[in-house]
């Protein structure tokens, strides 16, 4: 068998129905389908039932729910397949032969172990889309040293990502906020090549009350103790890598973190052995970068959280206006 597409499930069946759809489209054959599913209940069965997978389909009720990402863990470790495709419950291929250019990826260089491809990414409350992918520069640096992640998520999703299953890793149970970058960082360690197309093969929502990072954003003390889970796996020449003191920079301002002490006001104490360069690091004064960053996340936000009550006419023209300037 080619390749195994987990499905880790709760609920959200509106969801898991659009994306059971864009894998019964799918031109490529050599698959089998899992659902893990932490749903209290037997909609996700029931909706399974209105599908004709066959014996390509296995499903498993967790009892008691595993919660994420353990949930995904458990559907990973069933796959048979040569490649390990996760695919959440609420993203989909955006066409039928999305299967088929993941697969190619790895196909295509088989000196990598991990693939990934940019992601249509359309917001649930204003139906705007845009294209989630890296810049040449971000691909380079990732290339260099996967600490090039510790500044921000320019992979996307783990929807959109393939890896070998010789190769897969199961995502840090102790983490939400930083599962994903945790998990490209520590597979790219191991094997620093990659694969990657500019084609947006997966879509994913934003915004979305459900999902995980919705529930974890600006929570300081989810986003400092994973920060630092994640730092803490790094070698002592990552932790001087520019993005890796620039991602700690930006949290400085979001949190506004002056001193040591101000990580335990969110409960959360920089280990002894860490505590010195913590302490260089802050000493430094703010560039402009830092200063800005902020106030442009949170003009993005609220242009989001505005968007819907914008009238009709005026939201065509900014989807009309985004559409050419994506073309462009």
């Amino acid at each position: 068998m080619k390749v195994s597409i987990c499905i880790p499930a709760y609920r959200q069946v509106d969801f898991l129905r659009a994306t059971l759809k864009s894998v019964a489209m799918q031109d490529f054959g050599d698959y089998e389908l899992i659902v893990s599913d932490d749903s209290p209940d037997d909609s996700v069965r029931d909706l399974l039932a209105e599908f004709a997978f066959g014996d390509r389909l296995t499903y498993v009720r967790n009892a008691p729910a595993l919660g994420s990402p353990e949930n995904w863990n458990a559907g990973i470790r069933l796959a048979r397949g040569e490649l390990v495709k996760i695919l959440h419950h609420d993203d989909r291929f955006t066409r039928p032969d999305s299967l088929r250019g993941f697969v190619r990826l790895l196909d295509d260089d088989p000196q990598a172990d991990f693939g990934f491809s940019a992601t249509l990414v359309e917001d649930v409350h204003s139906g705007l889309e845009r294209i989630h992918r890296p810049t040449d520069e971000q691909l380079e640096e990732l290339r260099q040293d996967p600490a090039a992640l510790f500044l921000g998520n320019f992979v996307g999703a783990p929807s959109a990502t393939i890896c070998r299953r010789s190769a897969a890793l199961d995502y840090d149970r102790r983490m939400k906020w930083l599962v994903d970058v945790d998990y490209y960082v520590r597979a790219l360690m191991a094997n620093g090549r990659f694969a990657y197309t500019p084609q947006p093969l997966i879509g994913t929502p934003t915004n979305a009350v459900h999902q995980v990072t919705e529930i974890c954003r600006d929570d300081a003390t989810i986003e400092l103790s994973e920060a630092l889970l994640l730092y803490g796996k790094l070698s002592p020449a990552q932790r001087q890598h520019p993005n890796v003191r620039r991602g700690w920079r930006h949290l400085f301002t979001r949190y506004r973190l002056r001193k040591l002490k101000h990580f335990e006001r969110h409960g959360v104490p920089v280990p002894q052995e860490d505590q010195e360069y913590f302490e260089e690091l802050m000493r430094q004064p703010l560039t402009r970068w830092h200063l800005l960053l902020t106030p442009r996340l949170l003009a993005l936000k609220v242009f989001y959280r505005l968007y819907p009550h914008v009238p009709s006419f005026i939201r065509r023209l900014i989807k009309l206006a985004a559409g050419r300037f994506r073309r462009h």
